[in-house]
C-alpha cells in the first residue's frame, strides 16, 4: 500500500459495521484511538515548540536559540516517526499488536 493508505484504509474499517471477528474489530479500533491520540499529540508538540521558539527568539543567544530548537524539534520527530512507521510500513506499537 502507498504511504497513509494503511491509516486511511483502517479509519474507513473502523467507521464500518461491525462484521466477522470481535477482536479483529477490537483492535482495529485500538488503532484508530492510537492514530488518534498520536496524531493529537504531534499536533501539541509541534505547537509546544512553535510558542517555546517564538517567545525566546529575541531573548536567547543564536546558539542557545538552536539549542533549544533543536530539543523541541525531536519531541515533534520522535512522535512523526511513530506515525510514519504506521503509515509507511505498517508497523504498529508492540501495545496494539493483541488488544481485545
Amino acid at each position: 500500500m502507498p504511504p497513509a493508505d494503511t491509516i486511511k484504509t483502517l479509519l474507513a474499517t473502523a467507521a464500518a459495521p461491525a462484521l466477522g471477528d470481535p477482536g479483529l474489530r477490537k483492535r482495529q479500533l485500538a488503532r484508530v484511538a492510537w492514530v488518534v491520540e498520536t496524531s493529537d499529540k504531534f499536533l501539541a508538540a509541534g505547537k509546544q515548540r512553535d510558542d517555546r521558539c517564538t517567545e525566546a527568539v529575541d531573548r536567547l543567544s543564536e546558539a542557545d536559540f538552536n539549542r533549544l530548537f533543536e530539543a523541541e524539534e525531536a519531541k515533534v520527530k520522535a512522535i512523526s516517526e511513530q506515525l510514519d512507521a504506521v503509515a509507511e510500513r505498517d508497523e504498529w506499537p508492540r501495545e496494539l499488536h493483541f488488544t481485545v
